[in-house]
């Protein structure tokens, strides 16, 4: 088995708006704007009391009452969690607020990283995890009965369960839903910032993927209330829609077959046009090619999606292919292997207390992040039968919108924040998840002196973690930029890096391919000397799809 580490960062797209709100109140003119004590002199560390973790969060925590509707701050209150790890021996220069994405992730995904990444490349930073409402500890949407593990779907909820999961949903918290927003978020975060203020301490912001979409409405309420932000994989407002979603893995796919057409391995097996390649396969399987395998085009074209997004498993699309293409009985044998390897290896149960919430996924995404006017579920299935990979993720949630309890757009949706503060955008050339297209147009929207955007070739979403370097034991090159741009914001972007990126290849590691595989070569039955291809039972196909399906919304690494 491979052991993998995890950040699910879920990329379901957003729609921003913009107001001309001064930096300054959350909802209220009785309310303290954030920043506003500078030394913390009356919040500070003692503004909230800080205590243990769970065993997921590092390495102080904290539930803090905070307003239900963020405009009465005297009004009934809503626990929200967050946590902190403090740079050793009190040297931090800056404190940055980690928002992690979704809508409905978890932050706890961040304690990893920070233990075994950050607090290396940069000793002198306090971090900072705020759940997003309805997520995790901050009063976690749930439908307990439709996610219990014995239930139809186990913790999953299937397309049946919904329905009563929505009424659960809400009995329990009736107009209070329309208090579960990104704008809210962005208050709770003003609020919690402004308790926690040190003199002589940059606040910056950290956003991934929907993360981006908080910290872009942060700026767009509260545009001079932190000293920078850091963008990485960005969600374009009024551009980029979930609804949209399973139309984004193609344009990658392609993408990677003319890198595989220029590659010495890769070209070699697939020729000149590997798209052309892959799209006659499509056809084929249509008509019933490879029978053998015990699955269908549409199956496939919902698998296809997960190798679109996934840096560690990107190359291995083509092989497949080819052996999909040939289909002799050693290839249907190893196409089984892997696919029953890769749901083994990726279906894990996290264990624990669930913490992410795939229901507030739901209800800010359809909120806020759709299309106006919706698309219509035929529409959708069009969009998705259209493409040669669809996740199906857009489809499956766009059945949904009619019964959702959907709160009302703000004056801040569907606009860019303007702001002064420096920015580090970053985006992926091979993130189907935020498309570098779509992503490229912060480029044209935050212009202010010190904002900048920069494309790092090859990376999926969320460069930071997913931009690995030549260099022995470096960090990856998006740390790398992140680091110096905290240490500076106002400096120019360091992106040297770049050049010291790895390059996509098709020379996996011989350990990988014999435990996916099956075998010691990904692309021929005659490699020698190779053990011969395990017996494996049947495929359940539909599982792989919807466990393809589920990884769509997030990364792994």
């Amino acid at each position: 088995m491979i052991t993998q580490t995890v950040l699910r960062v879920g990329l379901l797209p957003v729609v921003l708006g913009f107001t001309a709100f001064a930096a300054g109140c959350p909802g209220g003119d009785d309310q303290a704007s954030p920043g506003t004590n500078g030394d913390g002199a009356s919040g500070g560390s003692s503004a909230v009391e800080w205590g243990s973790c769970p065993d997921d969060f590092i390495s102080e925590c904290a539930t803090v009452a905070l307003p239900l509707d963020p405009s009465k701050p005297d009004g009934e209150t809503l626990p929200v969690f967050v946590s902190r790890h403090l740079a050793p021996g009190g040297a931090a220069k800056a404190q940055v607020w980690l928002l992690q994405g979704g809508p409905g992730d978890s932050g706890n995904m961040f304690t990893g990283f920070i233990e075994q990444l950050w607090e290396r490349v940069m000793p002198d930073v306090d971090w900072y995890v705020l759940e997003h409402r309805g997520v995790g500890l901050s009063s976690r949407f749930e439908c307990p009965v439709q996610e219990d593990p014995s239930s139809e779907d186990g913790a999953e909820i299937s397309a049946s369960e919904w329905p009563a999961c929505i009424q659960a949903l809400k009995a329990q918290w009736g107009d209070d839903l329309a208090h579960f927003t990104t704008s809210a978020d962005a208050d709770d975060l003003a609020r919690l910032i402004d308790r926690t203020r040190e003199h002589g301490k940059k606040v910056i912001l950290y956003g991934a993927s929907y993360g981006t979409a908080r910290a872009l409405r942060f700026l767009q309420k509260y545009p001079e209330a932190v000293d920078a932000v850091i963008l990485d994989s960005i969600v374009s407002p009024g551009a980029q829609y979930l609804s949209l979603y399973d139309t984004q893995f193609d344009p990658v796919i392609k993408d990677m077959s003319a890198i595989c057409a220029a590659d010495p391995v890769c070209g070699a097996k697939l020729g000149p046009d590997p798209w052309a390649k892959l799209d006659a396969l499509f056809g084929k399987l249509t008509k019933g090619h490879c029978s053998e395998l015990g699955t269908d085009v549409a199956l496939f074209a919902s698998i296809a999606p997960a190798f679109a997004q996934m840096r560690s498993l990107r190359t291995h699309l083509f092989p497949l292919a080819y052996r999909i293409d040939r289909c002799e009985a050693g290839d249907v044998q190893v196409v089984g292997q892997y696919m029953q390897a890769l749901r083994g290896s990726s279906s894990q149960a996290d264990g624990g207390e669930p913490r992410d919430s795939d229901v507030l996924g739901r209800h800010v995404a359809l909120s806020e992040l759709w299309e106006e006017p919706a698309p219509t579920s035929a529409e959708l299935q069009a969009r998705c039968d259209a493409q040669r990979a669809c996740p199906g993720a857009a489809l499956e949630i766009g059945q949904l919108y009619d019964a959702w309890p959907r709160y009302p757009h703000d004056q801040f949706w569907n606009e860019w924040p303007r702001s002064s503060v420096p920015i580090l955008a970053m985006n992926g050339q091979l993130d189907p998840q935020t498309p570098i297209g779509l992503a490229e147009l912060s480029a044209d929207r935050l212009t202010a002196p010190h904002q900048t955007f920069v494309a790092v070739p090859w990376s999926p979403h969320v460069v930071t973690f997913e931009s690995p370097v030549k260099t022995a034991d470096a960090a990856p090159c998006g740390t790398q930029m992140m680091a110096k741009f905290i240490a500076d914001p106002e400096a120019p972007v360091d992106t040297a890096c770049l050049d010291d990126l790895v390059p996509v290849t098709w020379d996996e590691d011989p350990a990988v391919v014999e435990v996916l595989f099956g075998t010691k070569d990904m692309w021929e039955n005659t490699a020698s000397p190779a053990p011969a291809p395990r017996n494996v039972a049947p495929v359940d196909w539909a599982a792989v799809a919807r466990l393809a399906r589920e990884r769509s919304l997030r990364v792994e690494r």
